[in-house]
């Protein structure tokens, strides 16, 4: 396109036209005319004129200093010329405001700059809100990246844009993330120097590196995994008085909260005694207490907890209420007979083969003892065995078949159940819903019809139920139909004496029921969300689920008649106030102790406590201590930090200052054979004894005694100054055998018990784990499956929590620690300990009684028995595992 114009040659010749030149160039018109030259930048000129006379049109421009009138164009070129300018006038504009746009992002750039600066200088840790408030304010580069294209802008970019090239490639690229770390590095070493007589006495010793970085590390978010015997309570009260010091928060914002009361009262008293004045403005609580107050604030009622909940739990309380429905409720009084005396014990799933829990010598059948006494196979066949004892139905388990059917392929039938009173058989078949049995069990349809034929061969009559339809619940009605169809009379009677096998308590119905009730409420599951959760098709969760929406009613209704709440409405009510926002919190620091022991019901509550921007969580913990899940802990708050509170620090302390090294080594191998354990090492100043963990074997519970004491005189012996020993064990039952021992005065030696549980967080020069047996602990009473329903998933791994309550307890020892079993009775964590520590176990005199373990099933020990053939060598583990010699 003409660029350059001037009058037609035409225009010259025949009507005498001056020559005139015009041009844009640089942003300027440009015209030359009668040797004359005007010059007028593009925005100044307003829209070109054009006056058409014949073949030729005049252009007229006009400024503000006068016209200038150009006779003679071609009409194509004179629209040229209009067009031209009022696109460079556009092109002008354009770049004009690209140049105030690019100039306003540079001023952001330079206040961005500014603040990186200012926050890279400032005395404290960069936090992620600040780094998330740097990335929200990160100058968009737009403007300043379309000036450098635009040619027009070569000198301001020249003079404005490069030299902050820097500036704008920090802006562009650089990763906050990174530059915090680097900078927080930086300022840790700065601030550990700087403060080093802050953290050489604001404790009684001097914090090591790593609760330095602790405290210092002031991050909106911290989890610290501390170990056993790490000073976990020193970095809540170094953290504490580091805010305040630093005026990152005021005493009157600080909060510490704790498991318990004397959790708590354990803080509140350290913190004031370290601290002075200042700490008596730090708020240390329970998380019941703050969820009492914040409800009592946020309501000007404060509510209050039954004592019968605060004395035993709330079972007894949960014991009148059911009192109450069976008396005024026959559906329900029929509903938890049924449930106790052929429900209580929870089914392996369909395809899994459980491990036979008794032996008939008699009969040579493993399996599972029923209400009245007899041995059988499955689990499925207890229950329809029990249920036939509630009804007063007698019957034959195994009795042979009144006709010989043996032959070459086939021994001589049994059928599972015969009814004498109808002359009936029963068989119960473990096939699905899909009428297909375990894979692992062949030849299974070939049995079912050559039994079905033999009793349509001989006319004999054979009622049948499967694995589906007992599990389901139908199998029971339909056994109830044709039983009463055939004349046999149902005589329901729970009061009915039980020979065999002890149905689940009462009491053991009641605790199930509340700790269930625990876990639901907390997690606020209703009863309307659990039946929808629930697996079909299973009638002993539905039973379950039935009785309990009944139960947790009744116990609603009386909390609301007594206006009073339980604890997990506490601090679910507390956490709606907080999320509402008709409680405002007053804190910026909260701090929390033991983390692994949290309910998810109390992290919701934290999170909201540390919700609001600005305001800073430190979580102490040890997932490898997490031993109070019946409580309602779940340790995904701890493990999955991150996903329950966002983004997160994570500070490790590795040093103890209790356990030597050895027993530190032995308990870490220990807990870390469950893969979902967090992995970490601990390191102890004292290396320890090579052998630090011993046991001793005794022949006879009444021996623990006697071994203890002998033991216990032998170390008095040894010493010269005093030590104190700390007997552990799983129960509180298990003090009984070695309360003697224990109870001795001695002249170095200050001796108590305590089980493992109440243990933590206590420490002593030795530790004695007593009752280490198998069947005691690890404890074999397993999570009910139904608990899954409302609680934190079931781990995967074989005794899971009981492997770290193991590890409490070998790590509350400064010295050794000895473990006392019974001889072919021992718990298999110890013949754990002999396989891969070689931990050296000796009878009560001395001699060597290190366990032989069985080479079939690699858990068990193999001992001396005594048969109806004479003696011989079996495992412990029988009938489970049957491996013996001669």
């Amino acid at each position: 396109m003409v660029t350059r114009w001037g009058p037609s040659v035409l225009a010259r010749i025949f009507r005498g036209v001056d020559s005139w030149d015009l041009q844009i160039i640089d942003g300027a018109v440009v015209v030359e005319q009668s040797g004359a030259t005007h010059r007028a930048a593009v925005l100044e000129v307003r829209r070109p004129e054009l006056q058409h006379t014949g073949w030729w049109t005049t252009v007229t421009l006009r400024t503000a200093s006068g016209r200038v009138e150009l006779p003679g164009a071609r009409r194509s070129e004179a629209d040229q010329i209009r067009k031209c300018i009022l696109r460079e006038q556009d092109l002008q504009r354009a770049a004009t405001e690209l140049q105030r746009g690019a100039e306003a992002d540079l001023d952001r750039v330079a206040a961005w700059s500014e603040q990186l600066r200012q926050h890279a200088e400032r005395p404290v840790w960069l936090a992620h809100d600040t780094l998330r408030g740097l990335d929200r304010a990160r100058p968009a580069l737009d403007s300043i990246d379309a000036a450098a294209r635009e040619p027009r802008l070569g000198p301001f970019v020249g003079a404005k844009i490069a030299p902050v090239q820097q500036q704008i490639q920090n802006v562009r690229s650089l990763d906050l993330d990174d530059w915090a770390a680097a900078r927080n590095e930086q300022f840790l070493a700065w601030e550990s120097q700087e403060s080093r007589e802050f953290f050489a006495t604001v404790e009684k010793t001097p914090l090591t590196g790593e609760q330095v970085k602790a405290t210092v590390c002031f991050d909106n978010r911290v989890r610290v995994i501390a170990s056993a015997g790490s000073g976990k309570t020193s970095i809540m009260v170094a953290r504490a008085a580091y805010a305040a010091r630093r005026e990152l928060a005021q005493p009157a914002q600080i909060l510490m909260l704790a498991f318990n009361k004397r959790a708590a009262e354990e803080l509140s008293e350290r913190v004031g005694a370290r601290l002075g004045d200042t700490g008596s403005g730090i708020t240390a609580s329970t998380f019941h207490a703050l969820g009492l107050r914040i409800i009592g604030e946020a309501t000007g009622k404060k509510p209050s907890v039954p004592n019968d909940i605060t004395k035993d739990k709330g079972i007894g309380r949960l014991a009148h209420v059911v009192d109450r429905l069976r008396d005024a409720d026959p559906a329900f009084r029929r509903d938890w007979d049924l449930f106790r005396l052929v429900f209580g014990r929870p089914l392996a799933a369909f395809d899994e083969a459980p491990d036979p829990e008794a032996w008939d010598r008699d009969t040579a059948v493993s399996g599972f003892k029923t209400l009245a006494g007899e041995v059988v196979r499955s689990q499925e066949e207890v229950m329809i065995a029990n249920w036939l004892f509630l009804n007063g139905v007698p019957y034959e388990y195994e009795r042979s078949y009144e006709h010989d059917t043996a032959d070459p392929q086939h021994g001589q039938y049994t059928p599972d159940f015969y009814y004498p009173q109808i002359d009936a058989y029963h068989e119960h078949w473990a096939v699905n819903a899909h009428g297909q049995a375990p894979p692992h069990f062949a030849g299974y349809a070939e049995g079912m019809q050559w039994k079905r034929a033999t009793h349509q061969y001989y006319d004999t009559t054979l009622l049948e139920t499967t694995s589906a339809s007992i599990r389901n619940g139908s199998g029971f009605e339909h056994l109830a139909r044709e039983l009463q169809r055939l004349g046999q009379d149902l005589d329901e009677d729970p009061f009915r004496p039980i020979p065999g096998e002890e149905p689940i308590t009462d009491a053991e119905l009641l605790d199930l029921f509340r700790t269930f009730m625990v876990h639901a409420k907390g997690n606020q599951l209703d009863p309307a969300t659990l039946d929808n959760t629930a697996p079909p098709g299973d009638l002993r969760t539905q039973l379950f689920l039935r009785l309990y929406a009944t139960v947790v009613q009744a116990w609603n209704h009386d909390l609301a008649a007594d206006r009073a709440i339980d604890f997990e409405d506490m601090i679910n009510q507390a956490t709606d106030h907080l999320e509402a926002g008709r409680w405002t919190s007053p804190y910026r620091l909260v701090l929390v102790d033991e983390m692994q022991d949290t309910s998810l019901a109390r992290a919701r509550l934290v999170a909201a406590l540390t919700g609001a921007p600005n305001t800073y969580l430190l979580a102490v913990g040890d997932d490898w201590q997490s031993i109070n899940r019946f409580a309602g802990s779940d340790l995904s708050v701890m493990s999955d930090f991150a996903d329950h509170f966002g983004p997160a620090q994570t500070v490790y302390l590795t040093r103890t200052f209790r356990s030597p090294q050895t027993v530190c080594d032995i308990a870490g191998r220990f807990v870390t054979k469950n893969p979902a354990q967090l992995d970490k090492q601990v390191h102890a100043s004292n290396p320890g004894e090579p052998t630090p963990v011993r046991a001793i074997a005794v022949e006879d519970k009444a021996d623990y005694d006697a071994a203890l004491d002998q033991w216990l005189t032998d170390l008095d012996n040894t010493l010269e100054t005093t030590a104190t020993v700390l007997v552990l064990g799983r129960y509180n039952k298990t003090e009984g055998p070695v309360s003697q021992a224990i109870g001795k005065r001695r002249r170095h030696l200050q001796v108590r018990y305590s089980t493992v549980h109440k243990s933590k967080g206590d420490e002593a020069d030795y530790v004695v784990i007593a009752g280490l047996e198998r069947r005691g602990f690890p404890s074999t009473i397993q999570d009910d499956p139904l608990l899954d329903l409302a609680m934190p998933g079931a781990e995967t791994h074989p005794y899971a929590e009981e492997r770290r309550l193991f590890y409490v307890a070998l790590t509350r020892t400064r010295r050794e620690v000895l473990l006392l079993t019974r001889a072919g009775h021992e718990s298999p964590f110890l013949l754990e300990l002999v396989g891969t520590e070689q931990t050296p176990v000796t009878a009560a005199d001395g001699t060597d009684a290190t366990p032989v373990i069985c080479p079939r099933c690699k858990i068990n020990r193999v001992v001396q028995k005594t048969g109806k053939y004479g003696p011989f060598f079996g495992c412990t583990g029988f009938p489970s595992c049957r491996y013996t010699s001669n």
